[in-house]
């Protein structure tokens, strides 16, 4: 399927917020978002399952030259999304603006802590 609206999506199939910790640094994943344009960006986040329907969040706006660490185990910066830890799920990101994205989990699961990062192409 084509988006004609001129909407972009970038895609994040491997999505996991750890359930445990070692140490002092807790277990985290973000949605890294850049908005270099000169205008605000207004995005959306849908995260899709296995074995239920995908669910989206309420518009977030990312204001004009502004970068955003959105944590997904906080609501709040995922415009509502209530995700629970130890269930994994894909990520699309939707804007109509340029937007740079990029995702990042710190799993601290085990004694060496493991740091995963990537940079999804919009389409």
């Amino acid at each position: 399927m084509t988006d004609t609206s001129g909407t972009r999506h970038w895609y994040i199939p491997d999505a996991f917020i750890p359930t445990a910790d070692t140490g002092s640094q807790v277990s985290h994943e973000s949605i890294c978002v850049l908005n270099p344009t000169d205008a605000d960006a207004v995005l959306t986040i849908t995260v899709y399952f296995a074995d239920r329907e995908p669910e989206t969040s309420q518009p977030i706006t990312l204001p004009a030259r502004r970068d955003a660490h959105l944590r997904t185990s906080i609501p709040e910066q995922v415009g509502g999304l209530q995700l629970e830890k130890g269930v994994p799920y894909g990520i699309e990101v939707a804007s109509s603006a340029d937007l740079q994205v990029q995702y990042s989990r710190l799993d601290t699961t085990q004694a060496a802590y493991t740091l995963m990062t990537a940079v999804p192409t919009p389409r």
